[in-house]
């Protein structure tokens, strides 16, 4: 039901954005703090004040389960982790780049059985919970989705499918959230 091309942004295809992101991993950011700098600071800092990690008496139960899409090294996932206070008990992380999924599983073998880092070969955002093959994530099974900067790059047709992940895996809840962030 939707139109093809509904806008003109620059977008990368599937394959391309693979490449993309497996050149990134390895060459740009290394070791880097983008998820704490000047650039990504900020954003991430809001992200995470939005999500209402922690109690507090204007929020509900903080999330339990979290789905971050779009993974990436596993930085935004090490960042809240390390804070042993919010009680996060499930953190999925997914990615269609290997040489990313491969630098989050380094960086966050650390917290054992709490993180799950999946490679989602293929970059079909709802082959996540409805592949036939492989369902790496339970419908209504997570309290939190968490994308950063990824939809600014995905085709109008992988945000919709990226947003349908969102609401198939959300837990049927008030509670529930979607957090996302982008560079535009």
């Amino acid at each position: 039901f939707f139109k093809e091309a509904m806008d003109k942004r620059p977008t990368l295809s599937r394959t391309e954005a693979k490449q993309v992101y497996n050149q990134f991993a390895t060459t740009s950011h290394a070791g880097g703090k983008d998820a704490t700098s000047g650039y990504g600071g900020p954003a991430i800092r809001a992200l995470l004040s939005m999500a209402s990690l922690k109690s507090s008496p204007h929020s509900s139960s903080p999330p339990k389960a979290v789905l971050d899409y779009g993974c990436g090294q596993g930085k935004l996932a090490e960042l809240v982790l390390q804070d042993e206070s919010l009680n996060v008990k499930q953190w999925v992380c997914i990615d269609q780049s290997p040489n990313m999924v491969h630098k989050a599983k380094e960086r966050l073998h650390k917290f054992g059985n709490v993180v799950e880092v999946h490679l989602l070969e293929s970059g079909e955002p709802l082959d996540a919970v409805s592949s036939d093959q492989l369902q790496i994530v339970q419908p209504q099974s997570m309290d939190l989705f968490i994308s950063t900067y990824c939809l600014d790059v995905m085709s109008e047709t992988d945000m919709h499918s990226t947003l349908t992940l969102a609401e198939r895996t959300l837990k049927p809840s008030s509670d529930s959230k979607v957090i996302l962030a982008g560079i535009t």
